[in-house]
């Protein structure tokens, strides 16, 4: 069986049978109260599948669509056997890549950051000395093991379903902020308690290094929460 597009008041969907297989949510616009914005970078990939959609449905007023199964995390509690069985993880897409490796910058001898921590590559910091050089590719290869723990604790954290833009987004914040201050912070607090628009209203609050606020986080923290929001982050790059 194909797929095909299913456009709702809230989000448009990539079906497979009677579920959704992906997800792109819209989002109110900032500044005209009757539209609604969003990000359809994210439908290149539904374009490029083997099976790719090839028709579109318009609904108004029903039911969202139900993910299918095996995307949904069941829980079975209270009893003896109960367990948890998980979705693959996610990763972070090429929108927070882009956007990480733009604010990190690559720097192939190490250096002291704004707080004066060593970092070297696109904003590796763990085993970091004085004096080091590294290639290009080591630098790509340090930036996929740091995303790896970082993505690791966001799965592990967040307990709400969210799209890839806005696990993206937050790979960059816990990228930059790191997982212990994600962990505790009001912003995954909120979303977990599926208040989207106001854990995204939570990315400029950090954007302070040594206590004082500084540009290019400023400019970091707004591209996240475009993103987060499913909105353009480019202008902010």
């Amino acid at each position: 069986m194909g797929t095909w597009i299913k456009e709702t008041d809230a989000a448009f969907y990539l079906m497979e049978g009677g579920h959704y297989i992906s997800k792109i949510s819209k989002y109110p616009s900032p500044r005209n109260d009757t539209e609604k914005v969003v990000n359809i970078v994210g439908m290149k990939d539904w374009f490029s599948r083997p099976d790719a959609p090839r028709g579109m449905t318009v609904s108004s007023g029903g039911p969202e669509p139900r993910p299918k199964p095996e995307l949904t995390t069941s829980i079975t509690s209270g009893s003896a056997g109960g367990g948890r069985s998980t979705a693959a993880p996610k990763r972070t897409n090429k929108n927070g890549l882009l956007l990480i490796k733009s604010f990190e910058g690559l720097r192939l001898r190490a250096y002291r950051d704004a707080v004066g921590i060593w970092t070297i590559g696109f904003g590796t910091t763990r085993g970091v000395q004085p004096g080091m050089t590294i290639s290009e590719d080591k630098a790509i290869e340090f930036l996929q093991e740091d995303l790896a723990r970082f993505e690791k604790a966001i799965n592990d954290s967040v307990k709400t379903p969210i799209n890839d833009n806005q696990f993206s987004a937050l790979a960059s914040f816990t990228y930059n902020v790191g997982p212990g201050a994600f962990r505790s912070s009001t912003l995954l607090r909120k979303l977990n308690a599926a208040d989207i628009r106001g854990a995204a209203d939570e990315f400029p609050r950090w954007n302070k290094a040594g206590g004082r606020p500084l540009a290019g986080l400023t400019r970091r923290r707004n591209a996240e929460r475009l993103l987060f929001l499913g909105e353009d982050f480019h202008k902010f790059l």
